[in-house]
């Protein structure tokens, strides 16, 4: 009975060692995480507006619409003198699996680019939206685009599950900054 009892206490020990472990581990790592991942989205909006000076968070407008798509973050791309040259919206949403998709809009509400931030879809067919320039035939869509696969837009091969998915977070995403656009023009 003795050395069950000595048994049991020595696995709680190493578990709360382990616990105390990973628990200061993550601590230490989870600031420098997320720090990496801004610079990442901060780096993405300035390819896609090279001429802002500064980005300026808002707090984004909730729309009605179907689907999963949730906004992450909505930025203003302004120049040094505070003249708006769009929205830069981050959107996530269902894919094969996920994906979180930056989308930068322009003042005349047409998309100025795009880039991907995360895509967890299957190596070799969903994950190819990241390759050829698959996000170019975005540009330049508006909101009255029907953002359809098959219609104004070409699928992946093998993989029309994603490009239905990433043409439902980008119809959301330019929605939405058309929206933030509007509200912060006046």
């Amino acid at each position: 009975m003795k050395d069950i009892l000595k048994l049991g206490l020595i696995l709680a020990a190493f578990s709360v060692v382990s616990c105390v472990s990973l628990a200061l581990v993550n601590s230490i790592t989870a600031p420098r995480i997320a720090a990496l991942k801004l610079s990442g989205s901060a780096a993405a909006m300035k390819q896609i507006f090279p001429e802002a000076a500064k980005f300026e968070a808002v707090e984004a407008v909730a729309l009605e619409q179907g689907g999963d798509v949730t906004f992450r973050s909505v930025s203003l791309a302004k120049t040094e003198d505070d003249t708006l040259l769009g929205a830069v919206v981050e959107a996530e949403g269902p894919t094969y699996d996920r994906a979180a998709i930056l989308v930068g809009v322009d003042t005349s509400f047409a998309v100025k680019g795009t880039s991907i931030l995360e895509l967890s879809d299957s190596p070799g067919f969903g994950q190819r939206a990241k390759e050829g320039g698959y996000m170019d035939q975005y540009n330049g869509k508006t909101p009255s685009d029907a953002f359809v696969v098959g219609d104004d837009i070409v699928a992946i091969s093998g993989a029309s599950i994603s490009s239905k998915g990433i043409a439902a977070i980008l119809k959301a995403a330019v929605s939405e900054a058309q929206t933030v656009i509007e509200e912060n023009s006046k």
